[in-house]
């Protein structure tokens, strides 16, 4: 690494969704909408990537986690995913200034296990938000998660990514 010594990678773990900061754009014309309290769930330990999670029904509604018979798994576990996320984080290291700070990004698995509907919640600079959208969407496919009944459905992931440079 040219003028850094190093960024670290390091996932983090929001509280909750609704302690989340509301992002506003400049001279956004996109019209308000009410907000959806939605309740995520973490997954993972201080080891792995933490994730916060939440379960979809088909018009994309929260279902209780009670109802849950089997956790969407990514291939190999949450080690694997730490592991790929790592790999797969490509950061261009022209001559550009580094930052600290989070990109905050929340993607679906859908009944089919497919990683859909990325996007980027919280911004930190361009050339941050692509990498990291690109490791997201590199993500190769889930094992759906499963109702009791045995009906397999949508589940919604927060994944934050931390920067932070060392000295």
């Amino acid at each position: 690494m040219n003028k850094i010594t190093g960024i670290i990678l390091t996932i983090l773990l929001l509280i909750s969704c609704k302690n989340s900061e509301k992002i506003e754009t400049e001279n956004s014309s996109e019209p308000e909408f009410e907000s959806v309290e939605l309740e995520f769930k973490r997954l993972g330990n201080k080891h792995t990537v933490d994730l916060e999670y939440l379960f979809l029904n088909e018009n994309d509604e929260q279902i209780e986690f009670s109802s849950i018979q089997k956790m969407p798994e990514f291939p190999g576990g949450l080690d694997s995913l730490t592991k790929f996320v790592m790999k797969n984080y490509k950061f261009h290291q022209g001559n550009v200034e580094y930052l600290e700070g989070k990109v905050k990004t929340t993607f679906c698995v859908d009944t089919f296990g497919k990683v859909v509907d990325i996007e980027i919640i919280e911004r930190l600079r361009k050339d941050y938000d692509t990498a990291c959208y690109k490791v997201i969407a590199k993500l190769p496919d889930w094992k759906p998660a499963e109702l009791n009944n045995g009906k397999k459905v949508k589940t919604k992931f927060l994944l934050p990514f931390k920067f932070v440079l060392e000295e």
